[in-house]
């Protein structure tokens, strides 16, 4: 079965946009982490990219939210063209640049994308695979909490 809400997520090692491989839980948030799981050629993504994240990333980072992005692309080129023409050079990109074979994917049991995991600052899995309206609706409530 794919990770479930309440699980912990595996401490995972991931390669930076930067070259550099560190770990998920380094990369966590001060209180909310979105763990989008995306792809350059993916439609849905890149739009959920412009009009959902983007404005989540401005509007509440300052107050302990993280986006940590981890693409199913092949092409380093195609990669980093997505992430800064959708404007989403604002946060963590990550990716084994593997395709499909995407190691992470397979470590959360997950098959298809747009995919995305809402984690607690210690790793535990709060909601998934919400889109749209109701990513944007779960953030706003979760920071007037």
């Amino acid at each position: 079965l794919p990770v479930l809400v309440g699980e912990e997520v595996p401490d995972f090692p991931l390669p930076t946009l930067s070259g550099d491989t560190t770990t998920l839980y380094k990369l966590k948030g001060e209180r909310l982490t979105l763990l989008d799981l995306w792809a350059s050629w993916c439609a849905p993504c890149r739009r959920e990219n412009r009009d959902v994240l983007v404005p989540l990333w401005d509007k509440y980072h300052k107050a302990g939210f993280q986006i940590v992005g981890y693409a199913l692309d092949a092409s380093e080129g195609t990669w980093k063209k997505a992430i800064t023409t959708d404007g989403a050079d604002r946060w963590i990109h990550t990716s084994h640049l593997q395709g499909d074979d995407a190691p992470l994917m397979e470590a959360l049991r997950l098959q298809t994308i747009p995919a995305n995991l809402l984690l607690d600052i210690n790793g535990k899995v709060l909601a998934k695979n919400l889109h749209g309206v109701a990513l944007m609706k779960f953030v706003e409530a979760y920071f007037r909490e």
